[in-house]
């Protein structure tokens, strides 16, 4: 069995119509080629994640967006026909609601029509090993956007634990980490950020966030977070918020405490 048909095949399993001489073919594939077995097991972890999202109603017109954007993208790449960005965006409004789950759906189904018909139209020996895992990767982002979005905390929740397993993460899931950092009711899903973002620690918008939600979170467990973070990221230029906090008699003294020890060691580095 060939590195390339191994895609098509694990979809085919997923939807339940390979057949059991294929599947034991695959299975042995996997067990002795890591790079397939590791296409495989991300296209697995998002398909099982989907079947775990609520269907309620998200609050986000930018969610829309980039849906559309990649479900015109999806056709266009697997198809290789320049569709009508007009007669997507009339589908969608005519058949898809604005709920995540039906929407990462939709996606997943398209990507299963796209393999299909991308594997009677590809030139014989080519490979769409590489344009498969990166819908996987914009399928799997898009998840953790979705869940990020939703009503219930501890989904919110699993959305920013999921983005930690995302790799290289776009500019829209840091975007979506800082807004819960600075806007979520929920003191877990701050907290949860705070560690996520700490793989952006270096992009000066998330050094920025940083400092700013150390002069308006008033719970003790995220200051406390936050003081971590910009010692442990070296952000110096958190010194004078740090100093505001040290300084702020509204605040718990073991607040205090360790902003007047962050202040010390960033003024060390």
């Amino acid at each position: 069995m060939r590195c390339e048909e191994t895609i098509t095949r694990f979809v085919d399993d997923l939807k339940g119509s390979l057949g059991v001489p294929e599947r034991r073919e695959l299975a042995v594939h996997l067990a002795s080629c890591p790079a397939c077995r590791a296409q495989t097991e991300g296209l697995s972890q998002t398909w099982e994640q989907l079947a775990g999202i609520p269907e309620v109603q998200a609050d986000s017109a930018a969610m829309r967006v980039h849906f559309q954007v990649m479900l015109a993208d999806n056709v266009r790449q697997s198809a290789r026909i320049p569709p009508s960005r007009g007669c997507i965006r009339s589908w969608l409004e005519r058949h898809v609601s604005s709920q995540p789950l039906l929407q990462v759906c939709a996606a997943v189904l398209l990507l299963l029509a796209g393999i299909e018909l991308g594997r009677e139209m590809r030139p014989s020996g080519s490979s769409d090993v590489p344009a498969l895992s990166q819908e996987v990767h914009n399928l799997q982002q898009t998840v953790a956007l979705s869940l990020m979005q939703q009503d219930s905390a501890s989904e919110r929740l699993r959305g920013v634990n999921w983005s930690n397993q995302l790799d290289h993460p776009g500019n829209e899931v840091a975007a979506a980490l800082i807004g819960a950092l600075m806007h979520d009711a929920n003191v877990n899903v701050r907290l949860a950020s705070i560690d996520a973002l700490t793989r952006f620690a270096e992009r000066g918008v998330v050094r920025s966030a940083a400092i700013q939600a150390l002069d308006v979170q008033s719970s003790p467990l995220v200051q406390m977070a936050l003081i971590d973070f910009v010692v442990e990221t070296q952000n110096r230029g958190a010194i004078g918020a740090l100093r505001r906090l040290a300084q702020d008699n509204t605040v718990e003294m073991s607040v205090r405490t360790r902003a007047a020890w962050g202040v010390e060691h960033l003024e060390a580095v």
